[in-house]
């Protein structure tokens, strides 16, 4: 088994952001992001939950990344990622984390086994929002592609076996890889 369905679940308690920057733009697209984009983009922090920052947030209009994800991902080769200037806020102590990066993954894989895989509704939202109960990855139509968003569903971030490996053994803790059959979304 070589791809996985990577998420960023965070080290428990953690802090959810509450709101992001209000920017134009789909980051999860697969496109390149050309438009002049703000540096940092602010995100506030939710105060509510308190904890710790995730190491990586990628349910937000505008995904964000820790440094140290960024760098282990580049250390492995992965170059399809647009990078931009980002900081969390503690809008109750003013903590800024400024250890943090947007990113825009550039390129959409339909990879999914359908025959293996169980879709939850055929009939999507439109062509990139398949509800799986369970999904497979049919890796011959992964190429060698290190990380990517899955066509059927770009909620869905795939990375190759090395990024999971990469990211393991950098130390980063927070990180769930889900194999064939495991993740749903």
């Amino acid at each position: 088994m070589s791809y996985y369905v990577m998420v960023g679940e965070g080290k428990y308690p953690i802090m959810p952001i509450a709101s992001g920057p209000d920017f134009n733009g789909n980051w999860r697209s697969g496109r390149i992001i050309t438009e002049q984009v703000p540096q940092p983009l602010v995100y506030i922090l939710d105060t509510d939950y308190p904890g710790n920052p995730k190491p990586m947030y990628y349910e937000q209009a505008i995904p964000v990344m820790r440094d140290d994800v960024a760098e282990a991902l580049v250390r492995v080769g992965v170059d399809n990622i647009q990078y931009f200037g980002a900081v969390l806020v503690n809008p109750v102590d003013g903590k800024r984390y400024t250890n943090y990066k947007a990113y825009n993954i550039v390129g959409l894989v339909a990879c999914a086994d359908m025959a293996s895989s169980k879709p939850v509704n055929m009939l999507t939202m439109g062509p990139s929002a398949t509800f799986f109960e369970s999904l497979v990855i049919d890796e011959s139509k992964a190429g060698d592609a290190l990380l990517f968003r899955m066509a059927e569903n770009i909620s869905a971030i795939v990375v190759h076996e090395k990024v999971k490996n990469a990211i393991e053994e950098s130390g980063i803790e927070g990180f769930v890889f889900y194999g064939p059959g495991e993740w749903s979304g």
